[in-house]
C-alpha cells in the first residue's frame, strides 16, 4: 500500500470529522479508501460483483470458538 499526502480545503475535512464522528468510518484513510472505490464504481471502472469478489477472496483470520472465548475473556480482564 502506498503512502499519500494531500490536503482538503476546510468543507471536505468538516464533512470527513462528521462522518468519523458518527460512526460511518473509524478512520479517515478509511473513508478516504471507500470514496474512490465508490466513486470508480459510479464512474463505472468498477463493478459490485468485483468488489464483492475480492472481499469473499480475502484471507480471513481461523478462529476456533475455543480460541474466540479466550480472546474476548482477555479483552474484558483489560478493563
Amino acid at each position: 500500500m502506498e503512502l499519500l499526502k494531500f490536503n482538503l480545503p476546510q468543507m471536505e475535512e468538516k464533512v470527513l470529522e462528521m462522518m468519523i464522528q458518527m460512526g460511518f468510518f473509524s478512520n479517515k484513510d478509511e473513508a478516504v479508501r471507500t470514496a474512490v472505490i465508490k466513486y470508480a464504481m459510479d464512474l463505472g471502472l468498477l463493478k459490485p460483483e468485483e468488489i464483492w469478489k475480492e472481499i469473499e477472496n480475502y484471507k480471513r483470520r481461523k478462529i476456533t470458538p475455543e480460541q474466540l472465548m479466550k480472546d474476548l475473556e482477555a479483552i474484558e480482564n483489560e478493563t
